[in-house]
C-alpha cells in the first residue's frame, strides 16, 4: 500500500524501534498510517498523531460529543460563578458608598438647618448680606429635604446600571443554560464532524494502516537476527526497464521489507473486504509485489556486482544472487487460488512462516544487506 511520510525529515528518517533484545528490529511507520497522517494535516487536522488516536475518536466519537458539551456546561457555569461574585463585590462597595454618601448629606443637612437659623437672630444688616447666601441654602435643603434618596443615589447611576446589566447577564446564563452550551460547543462539534467526515472518506488508508500494524506485530515476533523496515520507498532517476512485461519502472514501495537468516522478503498488506478481493478494477497486488520484486533485485545484485554488500561476492564459484521473496498477507478474506511466486498468507502465518524456511544468509550477510537496504531511503 502506498504511502508517503508527514514531512522530509520523517519520510526518510529510518527510525529505529527496538522492540525489545530479543525481537525483530523495526524501522519506520507503516505507509498507510503516514499517508493518513499527512492528507489529515493538509486538511488543516492536526490532532491525531498514532492510529490509536485516530481508533480512540472513531470508537468514541459520541462520548466526544458528549464531552464537548461537559466542557462548555463547565465553562458557562464558571461564568456564572464569576459574574455572581462580581456582582456581589460591586454590590458590597456600592452599598458602602451608598451608607456613607446618605451619613454625608444628613449631616450636610443638619448644618443647613443650624446655619440658617443662626440667620433668623442676625441684626437687619447682617440679615441683608445673607440673603442672597440664604437663598441658596434654603434651596439645597430642600432638595435633601425632599429628593434625599436620589439625592444619595445620583452619583452611583453608573455602578447601579451595572449591576442591572449582571444581573441580566447572570438571568440570562441561567434561563438559556443549554441554548448557551450548544452555542459555545458548536465551533468544536464542528470540528470534530468534520474529523469524522475526512476519515471516512480516507477509511480505505485507516483500514490499511490497521492492517499494516498488526502484520508489523506479527513480524515483530521474529527473532532480533531479522530486521523489519516498513513503508519502503525508492524512487530511480533512470527508469529500471523490466523487459517481459515491457513496464518502465520509476518507482516502488513496498509495505514491509523483511531480512533475516532466511532470506529476503517484499511483504505486501491488504486488510480488504471480500468485495474488494473480487473487484477486477482494483490493482492486482500480485501485479505490484512482481514489479517490486524485480526492481528490488535489480538494484540489489547490480550492488553485489560492485561489491557493495559484504560476502556475496566471495563465493569460490562466483557472485551470489540476492532473490526476494513475495509474500501477500491478507487480513480477512483470502482468494482460494494459489499464484506464480507469491505465497499468500494471514498475520497469524507470516512469522512462523518466515521464521521457518531454510537458511540463506549468516547474520553478517543480514545486516549488511539491511544496512544496504536501509542507505537507499533518501
Amino acid at each position: 500500500m502506498a504511502g508517503w511520510a508527514r514531512s522530509k525529515n520523517q519520510r526518510y528518517a529510518a527510525q529505529k524501534n527496538s522492540w525489545t533484545a530479543t525481537v525483530a528490529t523495526i524501522y519506520r511507520q507503516v505507509g498507510s498510517l503516514t499517508q493518513l497522517l499527512d492528507e489529515l494535516e493538509r486538511e488543516g487536522i492536526g490532532a491525531f498523531r498514532t492510529l490509536a488516536d485516530i481508533r480512540s475518536f472513531h470508537n468514541n466519537y459520541n462520548n466526544s460529543l458528549d464531552r464537548i458539551r461537559a466542557k462548555y456546561g463547565e465553562i458557562l457555569r464558571k461564568e456564572v460563578v464569576d459574574l455572581e461574585s462580581k456582582y456581589t463585590q460591586i454590590a458590597v462597595e456600592l452599598d458602602r458608598k451608598i451608607e456613607a454618601r446618605e451619613t454625608l448629606l444628613k449631616d450636610e443637612l443638619e448644618e443647613l438647618k443650624r446655619t440658617l437659623a443662626r440667620n433668623d437672630n442676625r441684626n437687619i444688616l447682617t440679615r441683608g448680606l445673607f440673603f442672597f447666601r440664604k437663598k441658596r441654602l434654603t434651596k439645597r435643603k430642600a432638595i435633601l429635604e425632599n429628593s434625599f434618596e436620589n439625592e444619595v443615589e445620583r452619583p452611583f447611576r453608573k455602578g447601579f446600571a451595572k449591576i442591572d446589566s449582571l444581573r441580566a447577564e447572570i438571568e440570562d446564563r441561567k434561563n438559556n443554560f443549554d441554548n448557551l452550551v450548544e452555542r459555545y460547543s458548536a465551533s468544536d462539534i464542528e470540528k470534530a464532524k468534520r474529523n469524522l467526515g475526512v476519515l471516512r472518506k480516507r477509511k480505505y488508508l485507516f483500514y490499511g494502516a490497521e492492517g499494516e500494524e498488526r502484520v508489523t506485530r506479527a513480524l515483530s515476533k521474529l527473532p532480533d537476527t531479522f530486521t523489519v523496515i516498513n513503508d519502503y520507498w525508492l524512487e530511480f532517476s533512470q527508469p529500471i526497464y523490466d523487459r517481459n512485461n515491457d513496464d518502465r519502472i520509476y518507482s516502488i514501495q513496498i509495505d514491509h521489507v523483511v531480512v533475516g537468516p532466511t532470506g529476503l522478503y517484499l511483504v505486501e498488506t491488504k486488510n480488504w473486504s471480500q468485495d474488494s478481493v473480487e473487484n477486477p478494477e482494483l490493482f492486482s497486488p500480485i501485479k505490484q509485489l512482481k514489479r517490486s520484486n524485480y526492481a528490488i533485485y535489480r538494484v540489489l545484485n547490480a550492488a553485489v556486482e560492485r561489491g557493495e554488500i559484504d560476502n556475496f561476492s566471495n563465493h569460490h564459484w562466483g557472485n551470489r544472487r540476492i532473490s526476494p521473496k513475495n509474500i501477500l498477507c491478507l487480513m480477512n478474506h483470502r482468494p482460494n487460488q494459489e499464484f506464480q511466486y507469491v505465497k499468500t498468507l494471514s498475520e497469524n502465518q507470516i512469522a512462523s512462516y518466515v521464521r521457518n524456511q531454510r537458511q540463506m544468509f549468516s547474520q553478517i550477510e543480514v545486516n549488511s544487506l539491511a544496512e544496504n537496504l536501509l542507505s537507499r531511503i533518501t
